[in-house]
């Protein structure tokens, strides 16, 4: 007696095993992101009830936020195409000592003053993708030795001492000034992340970033240059360190030494901590976003505990080693 088999058909039209749901949900990264940013505002909220989730407390941190994600966004530009750069905080320091020294030294008004601002930041991208794309410079190297000339100049020009003198009443409104009850400085975030998101996701430019990123000779075999590829990201960083430095100086009314300060290592905190979480290892403007507000949430969270300033710090490079890690390994698999 023989026992039948299932033929070919039945076997290739049998139901493939459905994953389970814990499966599912530990391979859905939003929602993985949105249990952390939960979970992170559910503890500081059952520890500080009266102040920690309100309205005024997230309009403050949205504002005093805004200089790291700009920055975070043009981190990213640069992360995507497998570079690094060091010199952005120093960039985002001379970029606002230009703009504040030529309102008040020269008299010039806000916007030759911005425009000055951003060319110099464009400046020092350029110099730096120049070196990078076709001198072949280390990018650690030389984005750090454009770090320490940015810094020089801006030190011979401002005698490393404040200036508030003269400063119009619209530079700054640039970032103070509210509009449906945020700050400008907000809404130009805002408009940033959305800038960003379309060129990386939906344009031909983004497409090349990521392509560059991941495949340079096959980008060169398309017939695409590689070197200003990379240009473009750093000269993209550059821009956007120069804004930051019209943002830093307009919010605050003035120029004071060492401004970039303390600018470096966030940016890359919350990259890195978005691809990890986010990204599966890949970086995004969307995954930084998320990088940002869960290091602003945590920062301003141990903040209102009163811890204290080092125990920030430590806290902040710990979750920047993590991300780091989980990063790499997740662009491994």
């Amino acid at each position: 007696m023989s026992v039948a088999t299932p033929s070919a058909p039945d076997v290739a039209a049998a139901p493939a095993a459905q994953p389970s749901l814990a499966r599912r949900i530990a391979t859905n990264r939003p929602a993985i992101a949105t249990l952390f940013l939960v979970l992170l505002v559910g503890y500081f909220t059952l520890r500080l009830p009266d102040t920690y989730l309100t309205a005024d407390n997230m309009k403050s941190i949205l504002t005093q936020q805004s200089v790291l994600i700009v920055l975070a966004l043009g981190v990213t530009f640069v992360l995507v195409i497998g570079e690094f750069d060091l010199s952005f905080a120093s960039t985002l320091g001379l970029a606002g000592a230009v703009s504040i020294l030529l309102m008040s030294d020269r008299g010039v008004s806000p916007l030759i003053a911005i425009l000055a601002a951003l060319a110099v930041g464009v400046a020092v991208g350029t110099a730096n993708g120049v070196a990078v794309a076709w001198g072949r410079a280390p990018a650690f190297i030389a984005t750090l030795a454009a770090g320490s000339v940015a810094v020089g100049i801006e030190q011979l020009l401002t005698d490393n001492e404040t200036i508030a003198d003269r400063i119009p009443g619209s530079y700054l409104d640039f970032t103070l000034a509210e509009k449906a009850g945020l700050p400008l400085s907000t809404w130009l975030t805002l408009a940033l992340v959305i800038v960003a998101i379309v060129l990386m996701s939906f344009t031909t430019f983004g497409r090349r970033l990521r392509a560059t990123g991941l495949n340079p000779s096959a980008v060169t075999l398309a017939g695409i240059s590689v070197s200003k590829v990379r240009l473009a990201a750093f000269v993209a960083l550059g821009l956007i360190a120069g804004l930051a430095g019209v943002m830093v100086t307009s919010q605050g009314g003035s120029y004071f030494p060492n401004s970039g300060a303390g600018l470096l290592l966030p940016p890359y905190s919350a990259v890195f901590l978005g691809a990890a979480v986010v990204g599966r290892g890949r970086f995004s403007p969307g995954a930084t976003v998320f990088g940002v507000a869960f290091i602003a949430l945590l920062e301003r969270g141990l903040t209102m505990l009163d811890q204290k300033a080092a125990v920030i710090q430590l806290i902040e490079g710990a979750v920047l080693l993590a991300a780091v890690v989980l990063a790499r390994q997740e662009r491994k698999r």
